[in-house]
C-alpha cells in the first residue's frame, strides 16, 4: 500500500453497505453469506481443508449487491484465488437465464496451487462460468472477446501501475454504458484516480477490510 494513495482514498471513502445504497437507494438487509447459509458453509469446510493459503477475499456483499442491482448477465473478473468472488457474482446471475462469467487468474504453479483456483465453486454453478489459466495480457483480450459488451467487471489481477491501466484500457471500452466497474487494492498506486478522474466519472471509493476498492459506472 502506498500512503499517499491511501490517504487520497481515505479522505472519499466510505463504507460497503453505504456504497450499496448509494449506487441502488437500498441498504442491504441480509449479507450474502446469511443468505445462503448452507452454500457458504459447504464452501469454507472445503477451504479449510486444504494445503494451499490465498490472500484476503473480495467484499462479497458489494459485489452480489450491485450484480442484483444491475441484472449482469456478461461479467468478467481478474484474479480468482479460492473463487468466493466468482461463487458471490454467480449466486446472483443464476437468476437470469444466459448469464456468463468469464473469470482469468494466473497461479503460482510451483505451490501447487492451480488445482485449488475456483475451488469453492459449487457443480451447479459452473455452467455460467469459464476460467482461463493465463496472464493478464493474454487471458483479457481473450475474454473480451468472448462478449459483445460487458455488464460488470470485477478486476483484481496485476496491482502494477502500467499493469492496471493496460488492463483498464481495455476492459473500459468493452464496458456498456451503465456497467459497473470495480477495482480492488486501488491504494497501492493512483493508476485507478488517474485513469477514472481523466475521464471525468464520479469515483465510488469503499473502504474494506484494510484496503481501498474503487467502483464507476459508465
Amino acid at each position: 500500500m502506498d500512503l499517499l494513495v491511501a490517504r487520497w482514498c481515505e479522505k472519499k471513502a466510505i463504507s460497503s453497505q453505504e456504497a450499496i445504497f448509494r449506487i441502488t437507494g437500498k441498504y442491504p438487509a441480509y449479507s450474502v453469506k446469511s443468505l445462503y447459509k448452507g452454500v457458504f458453509r459447504v464452501a469454507s469446510k472445503k477451504v479449510a481443508s486444504y494445503p494451499v493459503r490465498f490472500g484476503g477475499g473480495a467484499d462479497l456483499d458489494l459485489l452480489y449487491y450491485l450484480a442484483e442491482h444491475f441484472k449482469v448477465t456478461n461479467v468478467i473478473e481478474t484474479g480468482v484465488a479460492y473463487g468466493w468472488s466468482s461463487l458471490a457474482l454467480l449466486l446472483s446471475m443464476l437468476k437470469r437465464p444466459g448469464s456468463k462469467l468469464i473469470s482469468t487468474d494466473f497461479p503460482y504453479q510451483q505451490f501447487g496451487s492451480e488445482k485449488y483456483i475456483g475451488c469453492v465453486v459449487p457443480h451447479y454453478l459452473r455452467h455460467l462460468w469459464q476460467l482461463i489459466l493465463r496472464p493478464d495480457r493474454e487471458s483479457i483480450p481473450i475474454l473480451l472477446g468472448k462478449f459483445s459488451s460487458i455488464d460488470m467487471c470485477h478486476y483484481d489481477s496485476d496491482k502494477s501501475y502500467s499493469g492496471r491501466i493496460w488492463a483498464y484500457q481495455r476492459i473500459w471500452s468493452s464496458l456498456r454504458n451503465g456497467g459497473v466497474f470495480i477495482s480492488d487494492d486501488i491504494s497501492d498506486n493512483f493508476a485507478f484516480r488517474d485513469f477514472f478522474q481523466s475521464k471525468c466519472y464520479t469515483l465510488i471509493i469503499v473502504r474494506f477490510s484494510s484496503k481501498y476498492i474503487g467502483i464507476v459506472i459508465k
